[in-house]
């Protein structure tokens, strides 16, 4: 089989509060094989701060996060 390498998917929850941005990311993270990264971009600190660290919590993922003014970007790789 071919590998192609492939960009890592972003999931774009500005403007939206808790718990969608949450449930966005779960249900993108559970169609994504082992070992991917999925994007996520925020502009909800309690998103970034406590949602998705939760959710890597719950699903043995590891996250980076980082802050550019506005908006949250956090890395996810799914174990």
């Amino acid at each position: 089989t071919e590998t192609m390498s492939v960009a890592d998917p972003v999931l774009d929850t500005r403007g939206l509060l808790c718990p969608y941005p949450y449930i966005q990311a779960r249900q993108a993270l559970e169609s994504l094989p082992h070992g991917s990264r999925l994007e996520i971009l925020t502009d909800s600190e309690p998103t970034a701060m406590s949602s998705i660290p939760i959710l890597c919590e719950q699903t043995a993922s590891t996250f980076t996060r980082a802050r550019d003014e506005e908006i949250w970007r956090l890395v996810v790789t799914k174990p």
